[in-house]
């Protein structure tokens, strides 16, 4: 019996035997780090060394959270400790920590990713990445917070995923960051999920709302501070029961039509934790 093809843009349908395939794209690859870039320890190195072991890493888009070079983020010590291991990524996305701030103006987190924040950025598909900076503040601050009304208003029906450096919970050493509370509000029914570092583990947070407690309505968030600086330990307030302490690690994110999973792994390569969601259209 034969067959024919019809093709159009996308998806592409092969038409057979009374049979309809669809030939779906290929996820979207997000690797996802933060506090890294320590030359007094060997966690960076073996990070990078991991990522670099996924099969797919040559397309994947490594998503910085902060904390890039320790303990100051000047462009020598980015040089010196942070290029090497992660120099090599065609595309990459970032937001600055507060140990990249120690360097007056950021200057050297500035020199390596010169895009003005807070921006957004097309991850491919419906999906959209929010790139703040936690570390303004006054007048600053408050144009951030009007950048992200008039984005947040534009964005209708969007997935989107925000990152900046401080969570706004965390069950590790710094625990929650009271400050970042305006930007938590402004993306509940808005926001599918958020990125953070600052606390060295990694945790997995339910959907939050205002108040920090379980609500559909609220926005999942990890924290993916354990990409090679000085790991913690848990803190006093325990936000959920996936955080993980002592090791170092990052976490791949692969966006697939309007899903998305996550996982865990360590620099020896296996996953401790995954987990997988769906987007929450921005209303």
């Amino acid at each position: 019996m034969g067959y024919r093809m019809i093709r159009i843009v996308k998806p592409l349908l092969l038409l057979c035997c009374g049979w309809i395939f669809v030939a779906q794209a290929a996820p979207r690859v997000l690797f996802v780090v933060g506090d890294t870039g320590d030359c007094d320890l060997e966690g960076t190195a073996q990070v990078a060394a991991a990522m670099r072991a996924q099969p797919d890493v040559a397309a994947a888009v490594l998503v910085e959270v902060g904390d890039l070079a320790y303990p100051v983020a000047t462009r020598e010590r980015l040089l010196a400790c942070h290029e090497p291991h992660f120099g090599g990524f065609a595309k990459r996305l970032a937001v600055p920590g507060n140990h990249d701030w120690r360097d007056p103006g950021a200057a050297g987190f500035f020199s390596l990713f010169p895009e003005k924040l807070p921006r957004k950025a097309s991850l491919g598909g419906p999906w959209a990445l929010l790139m703040l900076d936690s570390n303004l503040r006054g007048e600053a601050w408050v144009e951030q917070l009007k950048w992200l009304d008039e984005t947040l208003a534009a964005s209708h029906g969007e997935c989107l995923i925000a990152a900046w450096h401080h969570p706004r919970w965390s069950s590790a050493k710094h625990g929650d960051n009271a400050f970042v509370a305006p930007v938590w509000q402004r993306m509940q029914g808005k926001v599918t999920l958020t990125l953070h570092g600052h606390d060295h583990h990694f945790e997995a947070l339910p959907a939050l709302d205002i108040k920090g407690d379980p609500s559909a309505e609220g926005v999942a968030s990890f924290v993916v501070g354990h990409g090679g600086a000085v790991l913690y330990k848990a803190g006093w307030n325990a936000r959920s029961e996936r955080a993980h302490y002592g090791q170092w690690g990052f976490m791949r994110l692969e966006l697939d039509g309007k899903d998305y999973r996550w996982s865990a792994i360590g620099i020896d390569g296996k996953v401790v934790d995954s987990g997988s969601g769906s987007c929450r259209p921005s209303l």
